[in-house]
């Protein structure tokens, strides 16, 4: 449903504790400007046979507050060294969060538009991901994903 490929097979969702450690590390690092905005981090991890995806929201506390989704995409094949393609999309999503909460400012009146919402490809270092960056809210999605059933799966 939100991968940038069509897959055969379901994914497979990372470990919550997994996703849970990731939010901590960005609590730790934009704790006061979570704080500030009322919102916190939404962390989600899918693994597919040839893709591996990254979606980090930043979510409002209030469930009505549309929040900013940072998709990250890399491919997989038998010699991509996962944990170092992870650490390569955990690294460019903190670049972005930088670059995002850089544009703030102090009053917080200006007004982040920079969506991204079809699939761009990036160099990272000597790694090359896939993002888009759109208002969906992830964790909504896939509860109605649940509701609905695999038969209105848009794969």
């Amino acid at each position: 449903m939100f991968s940038r490929l069509t897959h055969d097979t379901q994914a497979v969702l990372f470990p919550k504790d997994w996703a849970d450690g990731l939010k901590q590390i960005l609590l730790n690092i934009y704790g006061e400007q979570c704080i500030k905005d009322d919102k916190t981090f939404e962390v989600y991890g899918f693994s597919y046979p040839n893709e591996v995806l990254l979606i980090i929201s930043y979510a409002g506390l209030d469930k009505f507050v549309a929040p900013v989704t940072l998709f990250l995409s890399s491919d997989l094949d038998s010699k991509t060294k996962s944990d170092k393609i992870m650490d390569t999309m955990f690294d460019s999503a903190g670049v972005f969060f930088d670059s995002y909460f850089a544009t703030q400012g102090e009053d917080n009146d200006e007004i982040w538009e920079d969506y991204v919402l079809d699939w761009q490809d990036a160099e990272f270092g000597s790694d090359k991901i896939f993002y888009k960056v759109t208002r969906e809210n992830v964790g909504l999605s896939m509860q109605a994903d649940l509701l609905l059933g695999p038969e209105f799966d848009d794969n």
